[in-house]
């Protein structure tokens, strides 16, 4: 008889606060969407204080007037969670008049800004004119006026700006922040386009040594992990499997702006509604909750993206760092 495996509570999640969004992107129909519920800030304070890893996106969160308040209550109901906010970078004026008081609540947060190539390219996949230098002044109003040490440049590729992931990389080093990537993935949830990376394989394949390299020669051990990441993002581009089993729907969750919880934000399979339980802990065990876990399984060759994959490498510390040693001195 299988031993029934007992699920802890989650430590990982995206939160999104509201679906509205200030971007045009090609790959992304999250803008489409009208009049999409969005909870008041008081509840955030039943998310489980278990999480540690908290991206707080959208849309685009500073479209909400009461971020500030909904971050509050983020930190307060996940004191020991790390929070990020992930942010087009576009509201430059709202972002210099709301992050200070942000940074106030929590001096440790962190800001993704998200971009989709370097100037012309970038403003062709957001299709938002002057998207590149809003994103270079709100940069710059992080890490030079805010001093938030943990700024970072997060491009996602596409099949229309595969070419541009090594110059996003070294835009990333030239402005002094940090570098992460993803590949546009199809999802229900955001009105989904199909986002099949299309391009060379060879052409493609380049780009992504030549990322993989720069950050294995870095100093810095994070930006080692980061290089394995990058890897398996090749892996899934080029059809396979990726390295890791997801543990979506129980590391992890994806809160949508109304408080429906998915495993993931690419499984659209909802655990349940955080408005309709009074202890995140009942959802979260609840048969809703363990249907769609078991549901989740099995899509190995779906996904891979940070907040599903950070869980994952921290169960598998001794297969990643044996990758990281082959990679860095192996021949």
């Amino acid at each position: 008889m299988t031993k029934k495996r007992k699920i802890k509570m989650p430590v990982d999640a995206v939160v999104a606060v509201t679906y509205r969004c200030n971007s045009r992107c090609i790959m992304c129909n999250i803008w489409q969407i009208k009049d999409f519920p969005e909870m008041a800030p008081e509840v955030y304070l039943h998310l489980p204080k278990s999480l540690k890893d908290i991206n707080v996106s959208g849309g685009e969160p500073f479209l909400r007037k009461d971020l500030p308040e909904i971050i509050k209550n983020i930190k307060k109901a996940c004191p020991k969670a790390k929070i990020n906010i992930s942010t087009n970078g576009f509201l430059v004026d709202t972002i210099k008049k709301v992050l200070p008081e942000i940074k106030k609540i929590d001096p440790k947060i962190s800001i993704s800004v998200s971009i989709d190539g370097i100037g012309q390219m970038h403003e062709k996949v957001r299709r938002v004119p002057n998207a590149w230098p809003k994103v270079l002044e709100t940069v710059r109003f992080c890490r030079t006026e805010l001093k938030i040490k943990n700024v970072k440049l997060a491009f996602t590729l596409n099949s229309e700006n595969f070419r541009h992931l090594n110059k996003a990389y070294d835009w990333s080093k030239r402005l002094g922040v940090q570098f992460t990537m993803a590949v546009a993935h199809s999802s229900e949830l955001y009105f989904g386009k199909d986002n099949t990376i299309a391009v060379d394989k060879d052409l493609l394949g380049n780009e992504f040594r030549q990322v993989i390299k720069k950050l294995l020669k870095s100093m810095k051990p994070k930006d080692w992990v980061r290089a394995y990441f990058v890897n398996g993002l090749h892996r899934i581009v080029r059809g396979k499997k990726r390295p890791l089993h997801s543990f979506a729907g129980e590391d992890f969750f994806y809160l949508d702006p109304k408080g429906d919880v998915y495993p993931s934000v690419i499984d659209s399979i909802i655990m349940g509604n955080i408005n309709d339980h009074k202890y995140f802990s009942d959802l979260w065990h609840s048969k809703l909750a363990k249907k769609g876990r078991e549901e989740a399984q099995g899509f190995e060759s779906d996904y891979w993206m940070v907040c599903t994959a950070r869980t994952a490498i921290k169960r598998n510390p001794l297969k990643v760092a044996a990758w990281i040693f082959q990679s860095k001195f192996g021949r």
